[in-house]
């Protein structure tokens, strides 16, 4: 059994370092890169802690290793909605959940080295429900932000990547687990093969998928995407795209509170899929979200603009173009001026008052 787990567990490594070294090879500046290096170097960390004490390396690669590992389900987490969701940035309950996780974990590691120390069962299953709490939220997150989402290939691809990742870091997590605190009729070596098992498909798939390049790959997008390159009309979208603006612009149909991408189809009397591919492929949104917003920022901001609306509150404007609350108002504001409205009103104000 030494021969299969050494096989998948070297070969595994090798493929997760190259994956590392394709997801930056043409494209640094892409912000989901990191978080494929964050995941290539800390699954292969746990691969070389978990090895079996044939295959077992020096302390001197063995003690960062198990620290390194303890962070491996967080950047898979990481991983998954940088990928997934677009303007991923990490916030501070992101920070919060890596130390929470490794705090559970490397001592969980240190213990499975010693035949003395015993982890606590109780913390055992706490460290197990903060995983499955961040795979089941990964999941529901792709779910969830899958119906807004306008890029092909990536909606396409959400219900493999879900199945793989979750079938992956769940197996080779519980294995381990189960085999330590005695859950599973299953040997600390069995354990170790099927964690070598888990990882080693899944790292194969990625790199072949990485191989391919390209960029369309990596990012989702296309080739004109990519170079910033405007994408022209189909010409049988040419009526559709008319009546699209004449939704948007004169019946202000953006101002409907929830509106999703299946009303708007439904309203225009077009297939949901022409629709996602126009607005994606014609006009370049990456998610439907981002198409709405681009209406119902343009429309507050005359609102903030005008000086005898300045007593009304900034809630009052955001409902009315279709806003259920102030929170994702101000983010999606923020993200496209680049200030509060609160500062943008003000400064408009200045302005107007500062002109001759």
């Amino acid at each position: 059994m030494l021969w299969l787990d050494a096989f998948l567990r070297i070969g595994a490594i090798m493929l997760l370092s190259m994956s590392a070294i394709l997801s930056v090879r043409d494209r640094l500046t892409w912000r989901p890169a990191i978080y494929i290096v964050l995941v290539a170097i800390s699954v292969s960390a746990m691969l070389i802690a978990s090895a079996p004490e044939a295959l077992m390396p020096p302390l001197a690669v063995l003690w960062p290793a198990l620290i390194v590992e303890s962070a491996s389900v967080v950047f898979i987490w990481w991983f998954g909605l940088a990928l997934f969701r677009d303007g991923f940035e990490l916030k501070w309950p992101h920070w919060v959940i890596l130390a929470v996780t490794v705090g559970l974990r490397l001592p969980q590691n240190i213990t499975q080295l010693s035949d003395v120390i015993s982890y606590p069962p109780i913390l055992a299953i706490l460290c197990e429900v903060v995983v499955l709490g961040m795979m089941v939220h990964l999941a529901v997150a792709i779910i969830r932000e899958g119906r807004d989402d306008l890029v092909t290939t990536r909606r396409d691809s959400r219900a493999y990547f879900i199945g793989a990742l979750l079938a992956s870091v769940i197996i080779s997590s519980m294995t381990s687990q189960g085999a330590a605190q005695g859950w599973f009729p299953i040997s600390i070596e069995e354990a170790r093969i099927i964690k070598s098992f888990s990882v080693f498909p899944l790292a194969l798939w990625f790199n072949l998928w990485l191989s391919q390049l390209n960029l369309e790959n990596l990012s989702f997008e296309t080739e004109a995407e990519i170079e910033a390159v405007e994408t022209p009309i189909d010409p049988r979208d040419t009526q559709l795209l008319t009546e699209l603006r004449s939704a948007m612009e004169v019946e202000k149909i953006y101002r409907e509170a929830g509106l999703t991408i299946r009303e708007l189809a439904e309203h225009l009397n077009t297939p949901e899929h022409r629709l996602r591919s126009l607005i994606n492929q014609g006009l370049g949104y990456r998610n439907f979200s981002a198409f709405l917003n681009s209406y119902r920022i343009e429309a507050v901001k005359d609102q903030l603009s005008d000086p005898d609306k300045l007593r009304i509150p900034i809630l009052t404007l955001a409902m009315d173009v279709g806003y259920n609350s102030l929170a994702p108002f101000n983010r999606a504001f923020r993200a496209i001026e680049g200030m509060t409205p609160t500062a943008y009103r003000q400064q408009r104000l200045q302005n107007e008052t500062a002109a001759p």
